[in-house]
């Protein structure tokens, strides 16, 4: 049983080999270092890619009003 504010997962083999790279490439020194440094990346790139969809969309109003 994992200790309060903690949850147990359970990953592939293959899963377990990708946080190894992860661990290795970005000093983690854990699984649960490794995961929390994938998910805050892919949480980064979201939020980017939000905003670079809000600044074409912005861009392409400005076209509409200049036309």
């Amino acid at each position: 049983m994992p200790p309060e504010g903690y949850t147990t997962i359970t990953i592939s083999d293959s899963f377990a080999n990708k946080l190894t790279r992860i661990m290795a490439r970005h000093d983690c020194s854990s699984y649960a270092e490794a995961i929390k440094y994938a998910v805050d990346t892919t949480l980064v790139e979201e939020d980017e890619t939000t905003i670079r969809e809000l600044v074409q969309l912005l861009a392409e109003l400005v076209n509409e009003v200049d036309e």
